[in-house]
């Protein structure tokens, strides 16, 4: 059931998360934006996991927020290097192709946590 729940987050929440960060037009600002959002959920991510020493391993809801945290941080990355790559190349193509290559990043943390999951279970 968890694995179906993160599946369906992954799948359907990080596509529309990314498309909502790079819908508006790139420029400096947005980008700026962008590096401020990363920079502030890895530090969120940073200050769950050592701020809460103690209860490290322990909270499966720590643990969850973290990884959010840090997924919502990879999110932004790639929404980052999508904004720059079309402030850089304004043509449709590079607009299009960036868009669906990235909506695709979006879900790379899923084959990992898959695959560390079948890993345990073997």
């Amino acid at each position: 059931m968890t694995l179906v729940l993160v599946f369906l987050i992954v799948f359907l929440i990080g596509p529309f998360l990314f498309k909502a960060l790079i819908a508006v037009p790139p420029s400096l600002r947005v980008i700026r934006a962008l590096a401020a959002m990363v920079l502030v959920t890895f530090l969120i991510a940073l200050a769950l996991r050592y701020g809460l020493l103690r209860y490290w391993g322990d909270s499966a809801w720590l643990l969850g927020a973290i990884a959010l945290a840090l997924w919502a941080a990879w999110i932004g990355v790639i929404a980052l290097v999508v904004q720059a790559l079309r402030r850089a190349d304004p043509r449709p193509a590079m607009r299009r192709w960036s868009g669906v290559l990235g909506a695709v990043g979006t879900t790379v943390p899923w084959f990992g946590l898959v695959l560390a999951n079948l890993m345990r279970n073997t």
